[in-house]
């Protein structure tokens, strides 16, 4: 499955400021489908890239 790859500035934990990303999955058929996933990814928190731990947004 193809995804695209959000990025955010964020302030993880352990490593400080942090470009954190999140992948979100691009729409194919069956469009309805893939509405509910891209839709439920979004939803996920950004993820640090060193450690993997949510980021609180800045």
């Amino acid at each position: 499955m193809a995804t695209e790859v959000q990025t955010q500035t964020g302030q993880c934990v352990t490593h400080g400021m942090v470009q954190a990303t999140r992948e979100i999955p691009k729409m194919g058929f069956p469009f309805i489908v893939y509405a509910f996933l891209r839709a439920r990814a979004k939803r996920k928190p950004f993820l640090c890239p060193e450690c993997g731990e949510a980021v609180e947004a800045d």
